[in-house]
Parts: C-alpha cells; structure tokens; sequence
C-alpha cells in the first residue's frame, strides 16, 4: 500500500467517522447541537466525495 492509498483510507475513516458521529449527537432541541450536526456531516459528505474522486483518479492512473 503506498502513500496515496493510505491518504485515500484515511480520508475515508475520517469522513465516515464525522457522519457516524453527527447521527449519534442527540440535539434535544438545542440550536448548536443541530449546527453541530449539520457541520458533522457536511463535512463527512465532502470527505466521502473527496475520497470517491482521489480513487478515481488512482485508479484512471494506474490503467495507463
């Protein structure tokens, strides 16, 4: 496994680690820990796209 495959699951368990944490927060009807939430998984829907797109491209590079 080289370093760009490590990057690459990295940024996957970082990024389902954020969704999986911005379900289990409880926000009982306070306004900050819906913006945590939302933020949470946010971010971990960019990090999943991220991921998507950096495998693409290793793999589009490594058929050539």
């Amino acid at each position: 496994m080289n370093k760009q495959q490590q990057n690459s699951v990295m940024l996957f368990l970082a990024s389902f680690s954020a969704i999986v944490a911005g379900q289990v927060i409880q926000s009982n009807g306070s306004s900050v820990m819906d913006f945590s939430q939302g933020v949470l998984t946010g971010i971990g829907i960019v990090g999943m796209m991220m991921t998507i797109v950096t495998l693409g491209r290793f793999n589009k590079r490594r058929e050539q």
